[in-house]
């Protein structure tokens, strides 16, 4: 089955999402009548704070379309993040939570997989739900049989191997249902 330019061009727009999250902050969401609100970034000095609009859970889970994933541990904070393509719609973002202990924190991010392959060093990641493949010098992603992309990075200098390992201890605790 041949692939559109279309498709490739949204796979090569998603590695940079990707590479993006991992290297410098991302934009947060456009403010909408009812969507979030552009964040403090000096609110809280989580890394959270760069990448989406921080906020309480129950808001939340309002802002997006599908049911998150908690992660195992206490999260610290929790944010509404930009959507991986599309607009800027309840359907389209995602969530991220950071959880551990500051200094070693770890982000747990995620999104509806939309339409497109995720392609991440000529391997695709939707091929094989459900194993983390890594996208950065220490981030992850993966996908869902159920249309989520998951990704998961460290707050700081940790090895794509002990991320891969976080992320297959995620998995096995519900994160790929």
């Amino acid at each position: 089955m041949a692939t559109s330019p279309l498709r490739n061009l949204l796979a090569g727009a998603f590695a940079l999402v990707l590479a993006a999250c991992s290297t410098a902050p991302a934009p947060a969401p456009t403010p909408t009548p009812d969507g979030p609100r552009q964040p403090d970034k000096s609110a809280t000095g989580l890394l959270l704070d760069q990448r989406g609009v921080a906020m309480p859970l129950e808001k939340a889970v309002r802002e997006i379309a599908f049911r998150p994933f908690l992660p195992l541990e206490h999260y610290t904070a929790v944010a509404v993040i930009p959507p991986l393509g599309n607009d800027d719609t309840p359907s389209n973002r995602g969530i991220a939570f950071e959880y551990g202990p500051r200094g070693a924190a770890t982000i747990l991010s995620e999104w509806p997989k939309q339409s497109f392959r995720i392609v991440v060093a000529g391997h695709d990641a939707t091929a094989t739900p459900c194993k983390p493949v890594p996208y950065s010098q220490n981030g992850v992603v993966w996908t869902t049989p159920h249309g989520l992309v998951m990704t998961l990075q460290p707050d700081g200098k940790t090895s794509v191997a002990a991320i891969a390992a976080r992320a297959r201890v995620l998995i096995a605790h519900g994160a790929c249902r």
